[in-house]
């Protein structure tokens, strides 16, 4: 009897069906009956929690960003802006008390100080420079006046430097000085550029004349006589308004005064003074009597 290990039968590959490998025998199928539900749902809950997805964050960069054009101002609205801002400025010098007066000569600043007195300055110059040059020559054609005419804002900041004197002219008297020199100022160089310029002095120091003339009284001889004096420029007709003083029993010595200052110590105007005397003699020639003596020493 033999001992030796039996020898596998060897699978003839003629015959072998198809598919089928030595390995194969090795394969033993799982009996094992499917997870229920419940199994599921506790493999699940003790499952770890899944990590978050990180999202990008997005992109934050700034791009080109462009401002719309502001709408256009109707000219309703730019007057009303205008005259706002005319009100405001003339708000803040209200509040501010008059400072000492800055004595640097030739080589000062204007409006530097931020006072009372800057602020005269700036809006001063806003009313004389602001719209020179652009207004319509007094050669023009003139055309009869519309809705549609546009308002100068320079003219709307004089008629506030006018009823803003005018509330209290015998403490606000320098600002008229200083405004009607800003204004013989700008007339002088307006003419040379333009001789045909629209021209503003003469109008307005008539019209702050009329406006204080009616409510001087016996102790406004000095304020009557250096605003004549300090005014730049004197013709006819702001003496007119100085003979109308002389019917005036209330203010007769005020005008006489005012022009026996002028002769004396104003010599450009001097003859033309001399010529007012002359025509208001007839008039006046009982309160004249004594100051026409004066006027003949003077003339000798």
């Amino acid at each position: 009897m033999s001992l030796s290990p039996t020898q596998p039968e060897l699978l003839n590959p003629e015959t072998a069906p198809l598919g089928v490998d030595e390995d194969d025998d090795d394969y033993e199928p799982d009996f094992f009956g499917a997870e229920d539900t419940e199994q599921i749902l506790n493999k699940l809950d003790s499952a770890p929690p899944e990590e978050p997805k990180i999202k990008e964050a997005p992109d934050m960069a700034l791009g080109h960003f462009t401002l719309p054009p502001a709408p256009p101002l109707t000219f309703e609205q730019a007057t009303e802006d205008g005259q706002g801002t005319v009100s405001r400025v003339f708000g803040v010098m209200q509040t501010l008390d008059p400072g000492k007066k800055s004595k640097a000569g030739m080589n000062r600043l204007a409006a530097s100080a931020y006072d009372r007195d800057a602020w005269i300055t700036i809006i001063t110059r806003l009313a004389t420079r602001a719209s020179a040059g652009l207004e319509e020559p007094s050669n023009a054609v003139k055309v009869e006046p519309s809705e549609s005419t546009p308002v100068s804002l320079s003219n709307t900041i004089r008629e506030s430097l006018y009823l803003y004197i005018l509330e209290d002219f015998r403490t606000r008297m320098d600002i008229a000085i200083a405004w009607l020199c800003e204004e013989w100022y700008n007339d002088k160089i307006q003419i040379k550029l333009d001789e045909y310029a629209v021209l503003h002095y003469e109008k307005w120091v008539l019209k702050v004349l009329d406006g204080i003339l009616p409510y001087l009284d016996g102790t406004d001889r000095l304020l009557i006589i250096n605003f004549l004096s300090e005014i730049p420029g004197l013709n006819p007709a702001v003496l007119e308004r100085v003979k109308a003083l002389c019917r005036d029993p209330a203010t007769v010595n005020i005008a006489l005064q005012s022009l026996l200052f002028l002769v004396s110590y104003r010599q450009p105007v001097r003859e033309l003074v001399l010529n007012a005397v002359d025509e208001v003699w007839d008039t006046c020639k009982d309160a004249l009597r004594i100051f026409h003596l004066s006027i003949l020493t003077l003339r000798r």
